[in-house]
């Protein structure tokens, strides 16, 4: 299962350059979306800001956005706020923890705070979410 696996992660890296990549990326550049976007799956609850990735990578938050501009994707923020309220969605929808829990547990201390973030990128609120 692992060698399969690991093929078809192989595979789908390949696709994903062909059709997705523009050609005047570099393999660098390319590493360095990977490796942030996989820091933001391991440390969306407690890392909120570009900046923050950009230190774990050693590079300046600036370096990020342009290379996502290049990239022609969402900016590094919104990819952020989007694994914080995918978590959210999940927690939402499979637990009976309050939304304001929900928030304390994916790093908001004002449930203020984490209801405006989910509102913005969803469209409606936590509760309405749950509800729909």
């Amino acid at each position: 299962l692992r060698m399969l696996l690991k093929r078809l992660i192989i595979k789908l890296t390949r696709l994903a350059k062909e059709q997705l990549i523009k050609e005047e990326m570099t393999d660098a550049q390319i590493e360095l979306i990977r490796q942030f976007n996989f820091l933001v799956d391991i440390h969306f609850r407690e890392k909120k800001s570009v900046k923050e990735y950009a230190e774990l990578l050693h590079k300046s938050p600036k370096t990020l956005s342009n290379l996502f501009k290049i990239y022609q994707q969402k900016t590094p923020l919104r990819i952020i706020h989007e694994r914080i309220v995918l978590e959210a969605r999940r927690l939402l929808t499979y637990t009976d923890k309050s939304v304001k829990e929900i928030g304390f547990e994916l790093g908001f201390e004002e449930a203020a705070t984490f209801h405006k973030l989910f509102k913005k990128i969803t469209g409606q609120s936590p509760k309405a979410f749950r509800e729909g």
